[in-house]
C-alpha cells in the first residue's frame, strides 16, 4: 500500500470515528447500518493485509499512520457497541470481532516501538470488551476459542491484553474476563480447569498480589474477578492443580474475601476440605523452600533461591495467617475439624518456628542487602 492510499484510508477512518454514535453527538443515530459495518470490515481487512505484506512495523514511517487508522476503526466499534446492543449483532455478522482480535495481536507486538500502536491496542481491547458486554453467545465463543481450544496459552487474546504495558489495555482485558465469567458457573469453571484458563487466572492472582494500591480501579477489578471465582467454589481448581508460590495473590484475595464476608455459613461453604488441603500444600512448599534457603546459606547470603520466591513464601504465610484469623473467629465445630485435619495449623506453626529460629540471620542478611556498595 503506497503512502497516498494509506493516507486516504486514514482520512476515511477518521471521518467514520467522528461520526460514530456517542452521547456527545445526540444528532447521530445510535444504530449503525449493515452497509457501514461492511465498509468498516473492508477497511480492517485492507489495513491488516498491508501489515502482513508491505508495511514493516519496526522501521516503516507509515506504521504510525497505519496504527492511527486502525485506532479510529476500533473507536468506532467501541462507541457503537456501547450505545446500542443491536450494533453488536450487526458488527458480528460482518466479522468485526475477528478484525478486532487480529488488530490486537498485530498492534500489541509493536506497542513498545510506536505509541500509536499502544493506543490502538487499548482501543481494540475496549472495542472487544464492549462487543462482549451482555453478549452471552460471543462470551462463550471467545472462551471456547481463546481458552478451551487455544493451542498455545501465550497466544490467547486474553493474555495478550493482560501482557500489554498499557494499563488501559489491561483494564479492557480484565473487564472482558469479568463480563465473561460473571453469573456463569460453566464459563467460570472453564476458566479454572483448562491450561490456558489457569494461566490466565494465575496471572490475575499475580497482578492482585503485586498491586500495592488498594484504591486503584485495576486492583478493584482484579478482586471482583477473583471474588467471582471464590464464590463459585472454583479457587481450589487453581490451587490444587500445581500449587505455586505465585499463588500468594490468590491467597491475598481469599483473605480479603474472608474479611468482607465474616459469616460462619459463608466460611463453611467456601472452606471445604479440598481448599484447606490445597492451602496446606502451598505452605508445605513454602516451608521446604525457606528451610533450603537457611540450610545452604551463610550468614548474609540467601543460597540459590531467588528473592522473589522468598518474598512469595513470606506473603503466602501472611495471607494464610490472616485467613485463619478470620475463619477461626466464632468458628463452627465442623469447620474447626476440617482446619485441624487439613494440616494448615501444623504448617503455620512449623513456618513460624523456622522463621523464629533464623531471625538473627534474616535480620543480618536484610541489613547487608541495604548497605551501600563501596569501591575497593
Amino acid at each position: 500500500m503506497d503512502a497516498q492510499k494509506l493516507h486516504s484510508i486514514r482520512h476515511e477512518c477518521a471521518t467514520l470515528k467522528d461520526g460514530s454514535p456517542h452521547p456527545s453527538r445526540p444528532q447521530i443515530p445510535v444504530v449503525v447500518g449493515q452497509e457501514t459495518w461492511s465498509r468498516i470490515h473492508a477497511l480492517f481487512r485492507e489495513l491488516l493485509a498491508s501489515a502482513n505484506s508491505n508495511i514493516d512495523l519496526d522501521i516503516d514511517p507509515l506504521a504510525a499512520v497505519w496504527s492511527d487508522a486502525l485506532t479510529d476503526l476500533c473507536m468506532f466499534v467501541r462507541n457503537a457497541a456501547a450505545m446500542d446492543q443491536s450494533n453488536q449483532a450487526a458488527a458480528n455478522s460482518a466479522d468485526i470481532v475477528s478484525d478486532i482480535i487480529s488488530t490486537i495481536r498485530v498492534t500489541l507486538r509493536c506497542e513498545m516501538t510506536y505509541p500509536e500502536a499502544k493506543m490502538c491496542g487499548a482501543a481494540a481491547g475496549q472495542a472487544l470488551s464492549n462487543m462482549a458486554t451482555n453478549n452471552k453467545p460471543l462470551q462463550r465463543q471467545l472462551m471456547e476459542s481463546e481458552i478451551r481450544d487455544c493451542k498455545s496459552p501465550i497466544e490467547s487474546i486474553y493474555l495478550y491484553l493482560l501482557a500489554s504495558t498499557n494499563s488501559k489495555t489491561n483494564m479492557a482485558g480484565l473487564m472482558l474476563i469479568l463480563n465473561t465469567i460473571k453469573d456463569d458457573d460453566s464459563l467460570s469453571k472453564l476458566l479454572c480447569t483448562t491450561e490456558t484458563g489457569q494461566m490466565l487466572a494465575g496471572r490475575v492472582g499475580e497482578m492482585f498480589g503485586e498491586s500495592n494500591d488498594d484504591e486503584a480501579d485495576e486492583k478493584t477489578m482484579l478482586y471482583v474477578i477473583l471474588e467471582e471465582i471464590i464464590q463459585r467454589g472454583h479457587l481450589t481448581l487453581l490451587l490444587t492443580t500445581d500449587p505455586a508460590l505465585e499463588a500468594y495473590g490468590l491467597l491475598n484475595a481469599l483473605a480479603v474475601y474472608c474479611n468482607e464476608n465474616p459469616g460462619s455459613l459463608v466460611r463453611s461453604q467456601i472452606f471445604d476440605m479440598s481448599l484447606l488441603t490445597a492451602i496446606a500444600r502451598i505452605l508445605t512448599k513454602c516451608h521446604d523452600l525457606l528451610q533450603n534457603v537457611w540450610k545452604s546459606a551463610d550468614d548474609t547470603e540467601l543460597g540459590d533461591v531467588g528473592m522473589d520466591d522468598i518474598m512469595a513464601a513470606h506473603r503466602s504465610l501472611a495471607s494464610t495467617v490472616s485467613i485463619l484469623g478470620t475463619i477461626t473467629t466464632d468458628i463452627e465445630q465442623q469447620l474447626a475439624v476440617r482446619v485441624l485435619d487439613s494440616g494448615i495449623i501444623q504448617q503455620v506453626i512449623a513456618l513460624l518456628g523456622l522463621l523464629s529460629q533464623n531471625l538473627p540471620r534474616i535480620e543480618k542478611a536484610s541489613t547487608a542487602s541495604t548497605l551501600p556498595e563501596t569501591e575497593s
